[in-house]
């Protein structure tokens, strides 16, 4: 009789910590979508870029995660020099090359995340965390 009511209590601390990740993950999900609702159109020179050593697949393919170095502007902004990890993928690499300018959103809480706005590309929000963790 014990052995069952360990086993239930094992189960059950199991199910509440799935439920309770998968509601953080909402919540996390939630918070993104807002901030990049209310993000500033922009525009991005690429000074530079270069590999971060982050790669997974996503809905585009297979991604390399880049950390570029952007001249960012908007007609709010003076122009100034902010780093970015964004997933490349393959079709969006020939978007991202030195010296080419690229559509963004510039994040209204953090002027140094920057959104890319193009297909191919997308924002690395595991780059992001991995940065904040090394600070």
């Amino acid at each position: 009789m014990i052995e069952i009511i360990i086993l239930v209590g094992v189960v059950g601390i199991i199910v509440g910590f799935y439920f309770w990740g998968v509601k953080g993950g909402e919540k996390m999900k939630a918070e993104r979508t807002r901030r990049l609702a209310n993000a500033e159109n922009g525009r991005a020179k690429i000074i530079s870029s270069s590999p971060m050593g982050l790669t997974g697949t996503g809905a585009g393919g297979e991604y390399q995660a880049l950390e570029f170095t952007l001249q960012v502007s908007n007609q709010y902004k003076a122009a100034y020099t902010a780093k970015s990890i964004w997933e490349v993928y393959p079709m969006g690499a020939p978007k991202v090359q030195q010296g080419m300018e690229i559509d963004v959103k510039i994040d209204a809480e953090d002027n140094s995340i920057i959104y890319p706005i193009a297909d191919g590309i997308s924002f690395s929000w595991r780059g992001l965390m991995m940065l904040m963790a090394k600070k």
